[in-house]
């Protein structure tokens, strides 16, 4: 049984031969089939898949690179054809802001600003819940915390915004009959 450093030796230098032997014709079989900007990944994915298959190599290896070529170039292009179709998807399925109108704005902008003065993981379990649409188990999956430590928090969270918003419309009375008295 020959030792294993001797045989990473021999399957170094067999490849450095294959390598030195077909680069050029591989490099040509890519270079006529993809844009010259992906070509070097393509030769290089092809040698990777060469190295680590070393041991199925046949007799013609040119054969055999070529036919991996093939196969890496497909896997690009349906690769590629399903980033197209997810892009399209979410191009489709995009959320447009749409005006809110004056009686919609003032509330939503009070509530968003209650939300804002609440702190990032107050927020965090809000969101989940409400603009998420997550039950409170799994809310509590995405967080990795238990069903009963999310509700504790998220309760305490929508006492923490309430409070907020009641202050904000308490602001809001001050500023009005401060604006009244001024008219007065």
């Amino acid at each position: 049984m020959p030792d294993s450093y001797s045989f990473r030796v021999d399957a170094r230098v067999r490849f450095e031969a294959l390598y030195g032997a077909h680069c050029g014709a591989v490099r040509s079989f890519v270079h006529r089939r993809v844009s010259p900007a992906t070509a070097d990944d393509v030769v290089s994915d092809v040698f990777v898949t060469a190295w680590r298959r070393l041991s199925e190599a046949p007799e013609d290896e040119v054969t055999w690179l070529l036919g991996i070529a093939r196969g890496v170039i497909a896997n690009r292009r349906r690769g590629e054809a399903r980033r197209q179709a997810l892009h399209e998807r979410l191009v489709a399925t995009a959320v447009v802001e749409v005006d809110p109108g004056p009686e919609r704005g003032a509330s939503e902008s009070g509530l968003l600003g209650a939300l804002a003065s609440l702190s990032e993981r107050d927020q965090e379990l809000l969101r989940l819940v409400a603009w998420d649409g997550l039950d409170r188990a799994r809310a509590a999956q995405v967080l990795g915390i238990s069903a009963s430590l999310f509700s504790l928090r998220l309760h305490r969270a929508r006492r923490r915004l309430a409070r907020a918003l009641a202050g904000q419309e308490t602001a809001e009375q001050r500023a009005g009959d401060q604006s009244s008295l001024e008219v007065m």
